[in-house]
């Protein structure tokens, strides 16, 4: 920097931010009759320059940027005036860089930036076969964040959907609004209200968006809306820790125009070891006529992303708003049981692979269609 041009900007503005009386001169090179004299006199008992360790305030030195910034950063944690702040407020942002490299907040910019739309997405592809069938499809998604006020954000969502490989992408309707809501605080409630992803079950009973209201307090989500223009539902989910033990309890109720379907459920984990936690997972699907179990248990081996469940899926319990299992290739609406092993891992930064073996028979003991099913997919967001 130039140091003449420097040094009269920050005696310019910190002695109009800084007006305390003179007092003896702390420093042995600035004379009396310096023409920065009082000015730096100013700064030294306001406390925002401190000179060298030999006693020396350097007038003619050129000063650094990061030494700049130790001035602007002790001048921040001053009472100021509204004129004094915004004086503070440009150094601030000039020199912004090295205020944040320093460890200092600078609370206009952190502002700015909260206020700004944040772009984020994800992209994946995915390859699933089995003994009689193969499929490879992929997905790309972008999210936008931002805050309308300090009590109303808002979320939209673009996707491709899962799109086959060997299909005609010009016949594909093309990218759709997945998501669109607006989340805000009320009566203690945090509330989304619009077109979200719902959750539930770990996935197993729900892994498909609703258009309606989420509100969560504290531990209890409660929600109800639309799945499509016909089914519509309502439940809340409860999330607590007892022990060694993660306890997610459920209850959904699914209207489908014709039937009225109530889902009671619940999902463990044990933490046996650091390395080691126990699952289990149970669901009850009943419609009034008929009802099935859904129960799953196992082990998931947390530092090598490891998980193996057996899963026993009876015929009325199969959901049908959760893609966990049929994704990709379908299972039917048999029920079944058999081993599910899981692999995740991140391979690289913001990339993840997630490997699936389905060995899955009927209820009856006969073989699923098209036998054991494998899944590999890469995961990548930014």
């Amino acid at each position: 920097m130039n140091k003449r041009f420097l040094k009269l900007a920050v005696t310019t503005a910190l002695t109009v931010a800084f007006a305390v009386p003179a007092f003896a001169n702390p420093f042995t090179d600035v004379p009396a009759k310096h023409w920065a004299y009082d000015a730096v006199n100013k700064l030294a008992q306001a406390g925002v320059v401190a000179g060298y360790g030999d006693g020396t305030f350097k007038g003619d030195k050129t000063v650094s940027r990061y030494e700049m910034a130790s001035v602007i950063a002790t001048a921040m944690q001053k009472n100021l005036n509204s004129d004094q702040k915004a004086t503070v407020d440009k150094l601030s942002k000039e020199f912004a860089t090295e205020l944040n490299s320093m460890g200092v907040k600078v609370e206009t910019l952190d502002k700015k930036v909260d206020n700004m739309v944040k772009i984020s997405g994800d992209a994946r592809v995915r390859y699933g076969a089995s003994d009689s069938v193969d499929n490879t499809d992929f997905r790309a998604r972008v999210s936008f964040d931002g805050k309308i006020n300090d009590n109303l954000k808002f979320n939209a969502r673009l996707t491709t959907n899962n799109m086959n490989y060997n299909e005609d992408f010009t016949t594909k309707t093309g990218i759709k609004l997945d998501t669109a809501n607006v989340t805000f605080n009320a009566l203690g409630l945090t509330n989304t209200v619009g077109r979200q992803d719902l959750v539930l079950g770990n996935g197993f009973l729900q892994d498909s968006a609703i258009t309606g209201i989420a509100s969560q307090a504290g531990n209890l989500k409660m929600f109800a809306g639309h799945l499509n223009d016909t089914n519509e539902m309502y439940g809340a989910e409860y999330n607590m820790k007892l022990g060694a033990a993660n306890i997610t309890a459920d209850y959904v109720n699914y209207d489908t125009g014709t039937d009225s379907v109530d889902v009671y459920g619940a999902n463990v984990g044990v933490k046996l070891t650091n390395s080691v936690t126990a699952l289990g997972e149970f669901y009850n699907v009943d419609n009034g006529t008929t009802d099935g179990n859904a129960t799953a248990y196992g082990l998931k081996f947390n530092k090598i992303g490891l998980t193996a469940l057996y899963r026993d899926v009876e015929a009325a319990a199969d959901s049908k708003y959760s893609n966990i299992h049929s994704d990709i290739l379908s299972l039917g609406d048999t029920g079944y049981k058999g081993l599910e092993v899981r692999y995740d891992r991140a391979i690289a930064k913001n990339t993840t692979l997630n490997l699936k073996y389905q060995d899955f028979e009927n209820q009856d003991g006969t073989e699923i269609a098209g036998g054991a099913r494998t899944q590999a997919a890469i995961n990548v967001k930014f």
